[in-house]
């Protein structure tokens, strides 16, 4: 089932500020920021051994990372976690009645994301990828 943490996204109000406190804890500089066309949000993403830490800064009013950074002023938005087997792991956390973002339906195999909604993890979005 699940086999370690994939990346950890953190919200932050001003990607600068977050770029240099971030790059001032880590000893590093992001190893490469973007803004994915249509998310509504910039990205930087520092790099580790086996995992990520990636800052999302919204550019709009009203994406979920907006909203997120209203509400809370920035923080810890998202934890992914890796899985060997997506469909295996959906089938079982189906069987335990836990509430899933984008579930593609009993032995389908995801065409996007998939999440565990907060409301199952005490406010947390959790997504799970394979890999």
């Amino acid at each position: 089932m699940f086999n370690g943490i994939d990346h950890v996204v953190i919200s932050v109000a001003d990607m600068a500020e977050g770029l240099e406190k971030y790059g001032a804890i880590f000893g590093k500089n992001a190893d490469r920021t973007g803004e994915p066309e249509g998310a509504g949000f910039l990205t930087a993403h520092f790099e580790f051994e086996n995992s990520e830490v990636e800052l999302v800064q919204p550019t709009n009013d009203s994406g979920p990372v907006a909203k997120h950074v209203e509400k809370t002023g920035g923080g810890m938005y998202l934890l992914s976690m890796r899985v060997d087997d997506i469909v295996a792991t959906l089938s079982e956390l189906r069987s335990k009645n836990v509430r899933l973002i984008g579930d593609p339906g009993e032995g389908e195999s995801p065409k996007g994301q998939v999440f565990v909604h907060p409301s199952a993890t005490g406010g947390v979005l959790l997504q799970i990828v394979e890999g």
